[in-house]
């Protein structure tokens, strides 16, 4: 089965699933967005039934492709591009999952967002759910989430978790067209948004991804396991708490937003601090360019497209 923008291979049978969507790019910041849906994948040895038809979303000229050359032999060629899962739950109960992780397009916007409601429509899907994740002059400690949906009425959930409404108005992500499709096609739609602390750089930020797994678990719903990501958080917030310690700046700049939060403003990204000298870098702080937490310079094979 062949679409323009996705290409499938195959069609397993799923029970009502949910299609979980984690983009690299844009909305990814702290890595929270791609990083949630890969989690879920690899928890749940999901299985990969489709990819991105690279030619009909990206620009080349604008993210490039990544050559592999040994001894002046080319061996590999990885295009930008991402892969869709299947999730199927050992539950009686609990519903599956369909699960895309990709690098945002860059052109045909309008129909990779058709097709991929098609796509959650052709497999039964009972809803879609879109994640991002933006810099804001929040804490590090913060759980902060804000949503836009249609067609669906999460309110109690939204309420336990403290789940804000999106007001905006502005340029927007691909996200939100994903969201209109949805609109459209009167399927539910949600796009979810974790605020990250615009001080901090070069960390996946566990803590927000154990917040939105809990909240995804109850919507869905769909067991979630967070062990793993409380453990990874323990160790990232360790780190963040040395670099606060040796730079008063950082420090100042956690009180200014503190000062913000008991008066019951949010401040504009651009007004956050994130400014040269202002930004922990944890990359610069473990002296290992690239390294992760586990120690391992090896990118997970959901990565590649």
């Amino acid at each position: 089965m062949g679409y323009a923008t996705i290409l499938i291979k195959e069609m397993p049978a799923l029970r009502s699933p949910s299609l979980i969507i984690g983009l690299r790019g844009w909305g990814n910041a702290l890595e929270v967005s791609a990083d949630m849906a890969a989690y879920l994948v690899d928890q749940h040895q999901g299985r990969s039934i489709g990819h991105i038809h690279s030619d009909a979303c990206y620009r080349y000229d604008e993210n490039r492709p990544i050559i592999k050359i040994e001894n002046g032999e080319l061996k590999a060629i990885q295009c930008p591009g991402g892969r869709l899962f299947a999730v199927q739950s050992s539950g009686d109960n609990n519903k599956d999952l369909l699960i895309l992780i990709a690098d945002e397009p860059h052109i045909n916007w309008h129909c990779f967002s058709s097709e991929v409601v098609d796509l959650a429509i052709t497999f039964g899907a009972t809803s879609v759910i879109t994640l991002g994740s933006l810099l804001d002059h929040v804490l590090h400690m913060d759980r902060i989430i804000t949503a836009a949906a249609t067609g669906v009425d999460y309110s109690d959930v939204f309420k336990r978790y403290h789940v804000g409404p999106v007001n905006y108005h502005g340029p927007c992500s691909i996200h939100n067209l994903i969201l209109d499709q949805c609109r459209k096609r009167e399927i539910a739609g949600v796009s979810l948004w974790g605020h990250c602390p615009a001080y901090v750089q070069g960390i996946t930020h566990y803590g927000l991804m154990i917040h939105l797994g809990r909240l995804l678990a109850e919507m869905i719903p769909f067991p979630i396991q967070i062990d793993g990501l409380q453990t990874r958080w323990k160790d990232v917030k360790v780190e963040i708490q040395q670099l606060i310690k040796e730079n008063p700046k950082l420090e100042a700049i956690m009180e200014e937003i503190r000062k913000k939060k008991r008066a019951g403003a949010w401040q504009n990204l651009d007004q956050s601090g994130k400014t040269k000298g202002n930004v922990i870098s944890l990359e610069a702080f473990r002296g290992v360019s690239g390294q992760s937490l586990s120690g391992s310079n090896q990118q997970p094979p959901y990565k590649n497209s």
